[in-house]
């Protein structure tokens, strides 16, 4: 039975590292994709799903001959949209700035976030995932009953990086340029 993504992509490493004399490097990617029973008037469907993410997890683990089994993990497709309390201020201008500042506009974003968690360790992965996604959450959005106001994207994604890396200690770090939300447009 497999017990997480990140279990089932270490199996994979170790089998073959132990098993092929001749691999010398072994990379995996795993993705949970969620899937949910169609449903009419409550009666689930006898052979139709829809795809449903609220943030596809995925995992990698890679490894060389004599060295250490790395494992990454992450959320991607994540959208997430805050109607108030972003703004667009405080950037640098020039002679080439078009676009004036706002202290309020919508903002609507697909996070792809990737982290390492170093050498390979006995952790429970379920939780760190889901704590890392409480975290996206959390600093994206502030609290229900009053929001929290952010000056811009960058901020924003700061802002979760941090409180990722400050509330789940078994995340090592980021990976240059895989923290990213994208902005989107409806």
């Amino acid at each position: 039975m497999i017990q997480t993504l990140e279990q089932f992509t270490v199996d994979i490493c170790k089998h073959f590292m132990t098993t092929f004399s001749q691999v010398a490097y072994v990379k995996t990617y795993v993705q949970e994709v969620p899937w949910q029973r169609l449903q009419e008037n409550g009666v689930p469907h006898i052979h139709s799903f829809i795809c449903v993410p609220d943030g596809i997890r995925f995992c990698e683990a890679e490894q060389c001959r004599n060295g250490p089994l790395v494992v990454f993990a992450g959320i991607k497709d994540l959208k997430l949209m805050k109607t108030t309390q972003s703004g667009f201020e405080g950037f640098y201008k020039n002679e080439h700035t078009t676009l004036p500042e706002r202290n309020d506009r919508i903002l609507c974003a697909e996070l792809f976030c990737k982290w390492s968690y170093g050498e390979c360790r006995d952790f429970d992965f379920d939780c760190i995932w889901n704590k890392v996604r409480e975290c996206v959450l959390e600093a994206f959005s502030g609290p229900p009953d009053c929001g929290e106001y952010s000056p811009s994207y960058q901020k924003t994604v700061n802002c979760i990086q941090m409180c990722i890396l400050s509330k789940v200690p078994e995340v090592s770090s980021f990976l240059l340029s895989t923290f990213y939300l994208n902005n989107i447009e409806y």
